[in-house]
């Protein structure tokens, strides 16, 4: 077992003897994401681990899912990249100088054992600088996340905006309508991917994307099979498929249904996400989200999910194509 020392901070890799305890640790410092504590899902996930420790207690966590992200035509590149996304990068805020050596301690040693390159999604401002100090490039250009608000007033109560912003989203729901094709679209509900079509994935994904995760039935069908989440998988004839989910927030009174990953020309994208808006408007959800390429901002929006927010991504300087990333791709989809 790998064991170092930084100023009465042990750090070691995670055991399973520790779960009990690291769960615990985790609800007590995210109060907002109880769902951290899901032991199930815990063990699901293919994460590599990391803990720091202070007095034979866990004062710090962070652990990555290794992917593999492949080079498009658009990128001029060729090759992939192993990428680890940290999840439960999480500290004991009790005492700012145990914090400090934890947080460094646990980067240093996936930065030392790279790759899979480490990376974070959606960070707030408040913490790039420390990772700028590290070397790392931060990119509000690569990646948003895009969304159509029906209940505006628990969208913004959620997101720590003003309610006076309410108004003026009901005028845009109304200059944006919603794309929702009528008759009978030509898909197919299924429950699994068949290895057979990871070939048609990839030509899509590479003629598209300049940086993008692969796709393959083993990857797809292990993100459906997370606990606790129902999924709506739905193959279009022509070729695409999209994967979404009505999703509850446990504290706060929000439903929204996230678009989880996605296939297809634009044609067919556009079909598919007027499926899931259609869901979205008969479940009553407070709204619908989705993660994308910043290229495929129009197609969004045409569909009606006009709202678009750089979602911060914080990567090697290394990489310098722009990253597409959905839930699928992240560790957000294990939230929430």
């Amino acid at each position: 077992m790998e064991v170092y020392i930084l100023a009465e901070v042990e750090f070691r890799p995670f055991h399973p003897s520790q779960t009990d305890e690291l769960l615990k640790f985790l609800v007590k410092w995210t109060p907002n994401h109880p769902e951290l504590g899901n032991r199930e899902v815990f063990d699901w996930q293919k994460a590599n681990g990391y803990v720091a420790m202070h007095e034979g207690k866990i004062v710090g966590h962070l652990a990555q899912i290794p992917h593999e992200f492949r080079y498009g035509k658009r990128s001029g590149q060729e090759g992939t990249e192993l990428m680890g996304p940290g999840i439960s990068f999480i500290l004991d805020m009790s005492n700012d100088e145990i914090r400090k050596k934890a947080g460094r301690g646990l980067l240093d040693h996936f930065e030392a054992n790279q790759p899979p390159y480490f990376a974070a999604i959606g960070i707030v401002p408040e913490i790039e600088e420390p990772y700028k100090r590290r070397g790392y490039a931060v990119h509000r250009d690569y990646t948003n996340l895009y969304g159509r608000f029906m209940n505006p007033s628990r969208a913004l109560k959620y997101w720590s905006r003003s309610a006076l912003y309410a108004p003026a989203i009901h005028a845009a729901n109304i200059l944006y309508r919603p794309r929702m094709k009528k008759g009978i679209l030509p898909v197919e509900k299924i429950t699994e991917f068949k290895p057979e079509w990871d070939e048609l994935w990839e030509k899509m994904k590479y003629e598209q994307y300049e940086l993008y995760g692969v796709r393959t039935a083993d990857f797809l069908n292990y993100k459906l099979s997370q606990p606790g989440k129902e999924y709506h998988i739905y193959l279009h004839n022509e070729g695409g498929y999209i994967i979404y989910r009505l999703a509850t927030h446990p504290l706060k009174d929000l439903r929204l249904v996230k678009i989880c990953d996605m296939a297809g020309t634009d044609d067919i994208k556009l079909d598919l996400i007027s499926l899931a808006m259609k869901f979205a408007y008969e479940a009553k959800a407070d709204g619908i989200v989705a993660m994308a390429a910043d290229i495929d901002k129009a197609i969004y929006k045409k569909a009606g999910l006009y709202i678009s927010e750089p979602k911060p991504l914080v990567i090697s300087p290394h990489l310098k194509k722009q990253l597409h990333i959905t839930f699928f791709d992240s560790d957000l989809d294990h939230l929430w």
